[in-house]
């Protein structure tokens, strides 16, 4: 697959925003306009790296090498995991608790466990479509998509009105929000792949729905500050299932000029690496937004810079223009 190089600066743009998220700036300093911006805009992060993620799976899948595709996520977040084990060590008491704790994720690593259970599902459901129904397979995969979904988005709503004490855990993961979005990119990719770009919808009717998205994910974090106060957190979007897509495919659909280093590198690196770059900041006595984001962003491009010296797959300069992404990574 060639590389497409306006999604690696996506990708990039988006873990330098997670990067943000994670200073904890927007909440110490929270009004209804930035509950609008966090809770609203930024909400579009998570799902969109999840449709990337969709996106090339069907590529890898496509080249039958999709149980490979998910053994390197497995890889890459176990590998993490144990990077970050002196973090999360001390929440294990038990094998329940660790298998617990493997099974989330630490903080922002969940995102690859979620990945991961998304991944297998799709995986689980077009082996079993094939057999029984070959001609319903991507119709059972949306079918699936469409309930997943809906029990997430409700599961939250129903948690944010305080009717049900529900844990963020019970929506917010693997199966009822990566899961719909890794398969909508699954689909936009064997799309892609069956008619080339034409495929994709007008480019005028992108656009409208990316700035559209965005207004609705404003409009839809204004509403829920507006009715449960700017305390709560605003997980699953109902328009980021508007924005998300539109994004990606505005994207997608840009023709960009190959960056003079890659990028992808220092996208994961900023991802993997920036939350305990902000606690050695945070150790060193580091309170300032513009220092956070200095050590969250700079240090781990520092250090993807450095690694790219050495002889590592994955780092260092492209040699050639026709090279696969990484199946999961930012």
């Amino acid at each position: 697959m060639h590389r497409i190089h306006s999604l690696d600066y996506l990708k990039l743009g988006l873990a330098v925003l997670v990067a943000f998220a994670h200073t904890y700036w927007l909440q110490t300093n929270m009004t209804p306009r930035l509950f609008m911006i966090g809770n609203g805009l930024m909400r579009v992060m998570v799902p969109t790296f999840c449709i990337v993620a969709g996106y090339f799976l069907y590529s890898a899948v496509a080249r039958g090498k999709g149980v490979k595709w998910l053994w390197r996520v497995a890889a890459l977040y176990l590998f993490w995991m144990a990077v970050y084990l002196p973090f999360w060590l001390d929440q294990v008491h038990g094998l329940g608790s660790l298998v617990k704790t493997l099974a989330w994720g630490y903080f922002h690593l969940w995102f690859m466990a979620g990945i991961l259970v998304a991944g297998a599902v799709i995986l689980l459901l077009r082996g079993f479509a094939r057999k029984l129904a070959p001609a319903y397979e991507y119709r059972i995969l949306l079918a699936a998509v469409a309930v997943c979904a809906v029990i997430g988005l409700v599961l939250q709503y129903v948690a944010l009105s305080g009717v049900m004490q529900i844990g963020v855990k019970k929506f917010s993961n693997g199966l009822f929000m990566c899961f719909p979005f890794v398969a909508i990119g699954y689909l936009c990719g064997r799309r892609v792949a069956r008619l080339g770009m034409e495929g994709l919808p007008p480019r005028w009717l992108v656009l409208a729905c990316t700035l559209g998205g965005a207004g609705l994910l404003m409009i839809e974090a204004w509403l829920v500050q507006a009715w449960r106060s700017d305390q709560v957190m605003l997980d699953i979007p109902v328009s980021a299932y508007v924005a998300a897509p539109a994004l990606f495919m505005a994207t997608l659909g840009t023709a960009m000029p190959p960056p003079p280093i890659r990028l992808d590198p220092i996208s994961a690196m900023i991802y993997f690496m920036h939350v305990m770059a902000l606690f050695l900041a945070n150790a060193l006595g580091v309170r300032d937004l513009v220092g956070l984001m200095l050590f969250g962003v700079g240090l781990p491009t520092l250090a993807a810079l450095l690694l790219g010296r050495l002889p590592i797959p994955g780092f260092g300069k492209d040699k050639r223009q026709r090279q696969g992404h990484h199946p999961a990574r930012p």
